[in-house]
């Protein structure tokens, strides 16, 4: 499967912290809620292996009704169409990795349902990144759009454990990125993005509201941003390259416009 046209079934992969609550008003503009699959751990379903045999059931009744599932959204990683034997049009966004980082640093300080609340409350965040390893603290994003996500959430054993990301990983995430995605979006320009999507899917109506905006209440320093960079490197590398090919695409799509 390479890059898929806009009738083929849409998958947006959310990576936390990178726009997804904002994109959502503006996916529900475009489907009705029949026709969006929501795959989010906790929310429906307890396990992500639960979603993907409630989201295979729906596939197989299409036949049989007429409610069609045509977007599916989630937490989910890179790798769902081999899952599930079909063909998916990947959309996804990426943010800036140390702006990321500490968002997610902030969202698990104010929630008291997050997994690190009562340690987020009196640790920084390097010392969080010290003494817990987070994963969503070491190169998430390539994790996320290299395929090593989904099978850690699918309990598979040929995960990489904190703090060993490397160049064979980065690789295959831009590869993917190349290869599979119709649209890579970028938060820090989002309503370009918006426009992206647009046009590549057909969609009508993108006015939003920002949502989910979360207030950064403490100053991070400089040493823990140095600290952020040393271990979120591939994040960065692959943040860099996402660019070019936003811009790529946004050239392209300017080309045929005129």
């Amino acid at each position: 499967m390479e890059k898929t046209s806009k009738d083929n079934l849409v998958f947006f992969m959310h990576i936390p912290k990178t726009a997804g609550t904002t994109l959502h008003q503006i996916i529900r503009q475009q489907y009705g809620e029949e026709q969006i699959f929501r795959a989010y751990i906790g929310v429906g379903a307890a396990t992500l292996q639960e979603h993907i045999n409630n989201l295979r059931f729906r596939l197989d009744q299409e036949n049989n009704q007429n409610q069609e599932i045509k977007l599916i959204l989630g937490h989910v990683g890179f790798g769902l169409h081999e899952i599930l034997g079909r063909d998916l049009t990947y959309i996804t966004f990426l943010r800036h990795p140390i702006d990321r980082v500490i968002s997610w640093y902030y969202h698990q300080q104010r929630i008291p349902s997050a997994k690190y609340y009562q340690e987020c409350q009196s640790l920084s965040l390097k010392e969080l990144i010290t003494r817990y390893q987070p994963i969503p603290t070491d190169n998430h994003q390539t994790r996320f759009v290299a395929g090593d996500t989904l099978r850690e959430k699918l309990g598979l054993s040929n995960t990489i454990n904190y703090g060993y990301c490397n160049q064979e990983l980065l690789n295959q995430a831009k590869e993917n990125l190349k290869k599979y995605f119709l649209v890579v979006g970028i938060q820090e320009n989002f309503d370009d993005s918006l426009s992206l999507l647009q046009k590549s899917l057909g969609w009508q109506n993108i006015s939003y509201a920002k949502e989910n905006i979360g207030e950064n209440k403490q100053v991070i320093s400089q040493s823990e941003i140095s600290f952020l960079q040393e271990h979120n490197y591939w994040d960065i590398e692959l943040y860099e390259y996402a660019k070019k090919l936003f811009q790529q695409q946004l050239n392209q799509l300017s080309r045929m416009s005129s």
